[in-house]
């Protein structure tokens, strides 16, 4: 890949030769939701690809997973502590809490390790090299250079910028109901004056939040009031917003504005690490999972987790446990989302149909899945779509709501629209879905609709079509 000659994508777009590649500069935030993804690409991109300069600012927590990618890992000092009133749905005064403590406060050491790296990178790559700045949509560095901040030394304009966006569409267009209450989309003429009116009246409780984000970027030096929504800005950075998504799952203001909002379908499932340690009831799994599917002996697997942020088991992970112990043609597989974490079931309370790790990947479990029971965490969602697993969906905290709506709108998921479902309403997701075969054709679809869109074709050409616009 090193030599200069014409690449050509997946989706047929002839890519730049080598000589031409730019600079690439990822940025994210520090969590797991905000940067695999983008790790996933940039990984394409340098050793597929050919794009051999790629820098990557990002947590602690994944240093060695962007190493792995070929990226040169830059540290991302903020590291923040979810407080305990991210349980807060965008309604409530926790969740404005939670945004100032995890977003607001990310601007300030965002924007210096970003400025520091943009310099750096310009006295290494010295005009006419071209730099691209892929920016994860909540990392926050180059906000403060969308509100009248110096440019960084060495550039007479900021670089071109995609706009990598990890959750659902967010607008406050009164044509799309409002953020965060999992308002279904039916734009009937009643619908449509009631989330005109919940928008106006909605903008009062973004007041304080809107005004920590001015005090923080008044900090670092920026001439232009920040009076903006916080969530509208941050879908609009920089030139192009990618989401891994189609339209199939979205609402249509997605695809209102196609220059500035482009959805390139989910990213291809990962391969496995070769090196991945596996439980030691995988057995169980495998060999259930080699039986025929008309084999009487072959069991339904649920699949349960909660992600990594929202943990407390009982609100989901145990219903669903509960719900599955009395059935012998079921196994329950449930991941906790953190290292080390212990059952919090105790030994003898535990089921003898239920298999549980602390934590492990989504895409070793979901091949062997029958349903994906979740709290609607947006990556864990395409997840379930790109392994094509039908899904019970459980969630009300920040997008989840959201995030619930529109996989029952598509077809994909039962939306049980509560975040603490009792035994019984799992229950009766569960079965639904086992036994309705619509969730599970309609999974299949939107896969393949996903699989066709070329997730990493697409992003490819955007690069490539940043860097030749004038």
């Amino acid at each position: 890949m090193g030599d200069a000659r014409e690449l050509t994508s997946p989706n047929g777009i002839h890519s730049l030769d080598s000589a031409e590649k730019p600079v690439l500069l990822f940025m994210t935030f520090n969590a797991s939701g905000h940067t695999v993804g983008a790790a996933q690409i940039a990984k394409h991109l340098h050793f597929n690809r050919g794009y051999k300069d790629i820098y990557f600012i990002a947590g602690p927590p994944f240093q060695s997973t962007i190493e792995s990618t070929g990226a040169k890992y830059i540290k991302n000092p903020f590291e923040y502590t979810t407080p305990k009133v991210q349980e807060g749905s965008p309604e409530s005064a926790a969740f404005f809490e939670t945004m100032k403590a995890v977003f607001g406060d990310a601007i300030v050491p965002s924007y210096h390790v970003l400025k520091k790296t943009l310099e750096d990178l310009r006295v290494a790559h010295p005009e006419p090299r071209q730099i691209l700045f892929f920016h994860e949509a909540m990392s926050q560095g180059c906000l403060p250079y969308q509100y009248g901040h110096p440019l960084p030394k060495g550039y007479t304009s900021f670089p071109k910028t995609l706009n990598w966006h990890t959750s659902i569409y967010v607008s406050s267009d009164p044509k799309l109901p409002p953020f965060g209450l999992g308002l279904p989309y039916d734009p009937t003429p009643e619908n449509l004056a009631l989330w005109k009116t919940m928008h106006e009246g909605g903008k009062a409780m973004w007041k304080p939040l809107i005004e920590y984000y001015d005090q923080k970027l008044q900090e670092v030096g920026c001439t232009k009031k920040f009076t903006d929504l916080p969530l509208d800005v941050a879908m609009a950075v920089g030139d192009i917003t990618v989401m891994a998504t189609t339209p199939s799952l979205e609402y249509p203001g997605a695809t209102s504005n196609p220059q500035k909002f482009r959805l390139v379908g989910g990213l291809p499932v990962r391969a496995l690490d070769k090196n991945l340690v596996y439980p030691p009831w995988w057995e169980d799994l495998a060999s259930n999972s080699a039986l025929a599917a008309s084999d009487p002996a072959r069991k339904k697997v649920v699949f349960v987790t909660q992600g990594t942020v929202h943990r407390a088991y009982d609100e989901l992970i145990i219903p669903v446990i509960r719900a599955m112990a009395d059935r012998d043609d079921v196994l329950v597989v449930a991941t906790l989302g953190e290292r080390g974490e212990p059952n919090p079931l105790a030994e003898e309370d535990t089921p003898e149909n239920v298999r549980m790790v602390d934590y492990f990947p989504y895409e070793a479990v979901l091949p062997h899945s029958d349903v994906f029971v979740s709290n609607a965490g947006y990556g864990g969602f395409m997840h379930g779509v790109m392994n094509r697993v039908p899904m019970v969906l459980a969630g009300l905290v920040a997008d989840k709501a959201d995030v619930c709506r529109r996989a029952e709108r598509a077809g994909v998921a039962v939306n049980l629209a509560t975040s603490n479902p009792s035994v019984e309403e799992v229950k009766k997701g569960i079965q639904t879905v086992l036994t309705d075969g619509k969730y599970k054709q309609r999974v299949k679809e939107v896969q393949e609709e996903n699989l066709k869109a070329d997730s990493l074709g697409q992003i490819e050409g955007i690069i490539e079509e940043l860097l030749r616009a004038d």
